[in-house]
């Protein structure tokens, strides 16, 4: 059971439909029923939330609670990766996807998210980095279909259709998938192949949509998962979606996964890459994992590893 004294509660209004701020009363005020001093701060623009994340040991909180989506939680993360004094990081749902807080067995819904955070546990996970950019990512960077997946689901049509752009966007470039010649170069071990999709993955299941992205992704363990896809028939898409939807182990032809602690991505032609859910122009990508490097809240039902 986890045990705080005092939160920061950092809302972002802007996030998903703008619900945060009617949201973030209930949130206090639930925070506050279990005994803690609660600070609250609505961000403003770039900057705050990844600055009042690195200064809030300093500033004496032990938990940050981010109302918000994964967008606004990544930015936490890159505030306590920027700093020594480690607090504990909480997602309370408040985005579009929030894909986040499922990853971590946190409810989608505000309320019942708050109950998760003091019947969980802190646990340090790992945090993958994109050196030549300077960008830190929590789930994965991806590069090539994924990637226009997220390019082709502007904020605006998420505001009004939610998850269902994501949908929208997956089926209508699923048939116009773009293959190029990908070399990934991980530990110094050359892999190359033709593909449409990598996947540079640090958290890579969602327990509660029985998802396996990747099949050994442990976000524990100092090595970011990488995969190659190579699907070039339907048939070769339904293989895939059905090896991670079941979690089976027989490994699937067109998709290739190993571990690396330092990993870059060449693609002829260029393909375009995705980081947390952000376009972030193309290829190529260096990309390492920074091991232990954020202590993020994790509900009750989280399970450490798949051998749990």
């Amino acid at each position: 059971m986890a045990d705080f004294t005092r939160a920061l509660l950092i809302v972002n209004p802007v996030s998903g439909p703008g619900l945060a701020p009617r949201y973030a009363k209930r949130v206090q005020r639930d925070l506050e029923r279990r005994r803690l001093e609660v600070v609250r701060r609505d961000s403003g623009g770039p900057g705050d939330i990844v600055s009042w994340s690195r200064d809030a040991a300093h500033d004496g909180f032990d938990l940050v609670c981010v109302l918000g989506g994964d967008g606004s939680m990544q930015e936490a993360v890159v505030g306590q990766v920027q700093t020594t004094d480690k607090v504990a990081l909480a997602h309370i749902s408040g985005g579009t996807a929030n894909v986040i807080p499922l990853t971590l067995s946190l409810p989608w819904f505000p309320g019942p998210a708050v109950t998760a955070i003091f019947q969980g546990r802190v646990l340090d996970f790992d945090v993958g980095y994109l050196v030549a950019r300077d960008r830190h990512f929590v789930l994965m960077t991806a590069v090539g279909y994924p990637a226009n997946i997220i390019k082709d689901s502007p904020r605006r049509l998420k505001n009004l259709f939610g998850a269902g752009t994501y949908v929208w966007a997956a089926i209508s470039n699923l048939f116009r998938r773009q293959s190029a010649f990908v070399t990934a170069e991980a530990d110094g071990v050359l892999h190359r192949r033709r593909a449409n999709t990598v996947l540079l993955t640090n958290i890579g299941l969602v327990p509660d949509l029985n998802l396996r992205v990747t099949p050994d992704t442990d976000p524990h363990d100092g090595k970011l998962d990488v995969t190659i896809i190579s699907s070039r028939t339907l048939w070769d898409v339904l293989a895939i979606l059905f090896r991670m939807l079941t979690w089976r182990r027989r490994k699937v032809p067109r998709m290739k996964s190993f571990k690396a602690e330092r990993v870059t991505v060449d693609a002829s032609p260029p393909l375009p890459v995705q980081i947390d859910g952000e376009i972030l122009g193309t290829t190529p990508v260096h990309a390492q994992v920074l091991p232990a490097a954020v202590k993020l809240v994790v509900g009750p039902r989280y399970r450490e590893s798949k051998s749990d």
